[in-house]
């Protein structure tokens, strides 16, 4: 074997290497509602590896599936949802949804898929192996986000239109209480233990913490100009917020609920993921088509990267 032949050798294995190191890195994925893709980028690199199409008009937010092998992703365009292979990034199969189909929650068991759809004023009930809808519910105005008790007996809805959080039996969807948050009710988080539900309510640039075991109002929070997106540290230390109208990030200390930090991002932050150590934030920018990177512990931002037109919903992929 000569020198040549064994260099180009080592090059293709190097490559290989790279490539596998690379593929097999963490990524976050980001829906560009003006672009109908999806941006996918390289925690490691952070930059983006490649973008796909979203599979409908408008795609909103993503979620994977609990086993990692999905991502859902809403279309407020087309009222559909996209399904995506994540080892193909290929787009399998396209549900039809609501009106203004928004946001998709996987139940605790991760049998069932919750879709809330803000246009139709309702919650579908979708199962995840057949891809059917077994269940529609109605309720109140513009239905945003779900998330579940830590035990799993109970689903809380925010209410945009209603300005409330509904709580359901998550066995017979039926309506166990209506707690009054503010206007724009969207983000939703709970603490660690389950015992406070966190809120955002843009209309009113605040976030209200409910106790889930009396269902009422304990604290409010002022926050930044118009909040949407909220995220829950890893430790359950910390609380984040994105202000849409102040262009920045807020920080709660969840143990005594005060804003302990405000940090700058891009222009109209709207939703956030973070890495599963808690270290880094991931910020879509919609007002600049950007992806603000925060050190959490620094309180710095790292890195601004580029992706589509109106990035949105954005999900972190291990």
């Amino acid at each position: 074997m000569n020198q040549r032949t064994v260099g180009r050798t080592l090059l293709t294995l190097l490559m290989a290497f790279l490539w596998v190191k690379t593929a097999s890195g963490a990524e976050v994925w980001v829906a560009n509602q003006l672009s109908n893709t999806i941006s996918i980028i390289d925690t490691e690199a952070l930059a983006v590896l490649t973008t796909i199409p979203s599979g409908g008009k408008e795609p909103h937010n993503i979620t994977f599936s609990p086993d990692g092998k999905e991502a859902w992703v809403t279309h407020v365009g087309s009222n559909t949802i996209g399904i995506i292979d994540t080892a193909t990034r290929e787009v399998t199969t396209v549900l039809p949804a609501g009106t203004r189909t928004h946001a998709v929650t996987f139940s605790p068991t991760g049998k069932l898929a919750y879709i809330t759809n803000p246009g139709s004023n309702d919650l579908w009930i979708i199962d995840v192996l057949t891809k059917k809808v077994i269940k529609r519910i109605s309720v109140g105005k513009a239905p945003q986000m779900v998330v579940f008790s830590r035990d799993g007996t109970r689903a809380f809805v925010s209410l945009s239109g209603d300005e409330e959080v509904w709580v359901l039996d998550a066995a017979t969807h039926k309506i166990i209480a209506t707690i009054l948050t503010g206007k724009d009710a969207m983000g939703l988080g709970l603490s660690n233990d389950g015992q406070y539900l966190y809120v955002t309510t843009g209309g009113e640039s605040r976030v209200v913490v409910i106790d889930t075991t009396s269902l009422k109002e304990v604290r409010s929070i002022e926050t930044g100009f118009d909040t949407h997106g909220l995220a829950v540290s890893p430790d359950g230390l910390y609380v984040y917020v994105a202000n849409r109208g102040s262009n920045t990030l807020s920080v709660i200390e969840a143990g005594t609920n005060t804003v302990i930090r405000s940090i700058p991002t891009g222009k109209s932050p709207d939703m956030l993921t973070l890495s599963p150590t808690g270290r880094q934030m991931y910020v879509t920018n919609r007002g600049d088509d950007t992806i603000s990177v925060i050190d959490i512990v620094t309180a710095q931002v790292m890195v601004v990267i580029s992706v589509g037109r109106a990035p949105h919903g954005i999900a972190f992929r291990p």
